[in-house]
């Protein structure tokens, strides 16, 4: 076994990773109105799509499980287009990304 295989691309299904880091999900409450993804959230994805795989912070799949306030959301049309920016900012660089889905439940907070 090589010593530097972390630094290896690895085949994950049908994604090949150009590395084996992967960046945990990290809540960043940078969601614009409406809990959309911003520029900044494409920003800052991108300047970190050097790691083999993204799992992005978590992003709520109704309005009914926010978990606290301006983190982004993935139910409604422009939420679906502020993550396709983030999404083509770490593709652009080369990096994979995986959406984090979120539901709080019963401690949501929908304000």
């Amino acid at each position: 076994m090589s010593t530097n295989s972390l630094y290896e691309p690895y085949d994950l299904g049908p994604y090949t990773l150009s590395n084996r880091i992967v960046m945990a999900p990290l809540t960043r409450n940078r969601a614009g109105d409406g809990n959309v993804p911003q520029d900044l959230n494409a920003e800052y994805y991108g300047q970190r799509a050097t790691a083999g795989l993204i799992i992005t912070e978590a992003s709520q799949i109704s309005p009914q499980g926010v978990g606290y306030p301006s983190t982004p959301g993935i139910h409604s049309p422009a939420q679906v287009e502020g993550w396709k920016k983030v999404t083509k900012e770490v593709h652009d660089h080369g990096g994979r990304i995986f959406l984090q889905l979120w539901h709080v439940g019963r401690i949501s907070h929908p304000s």
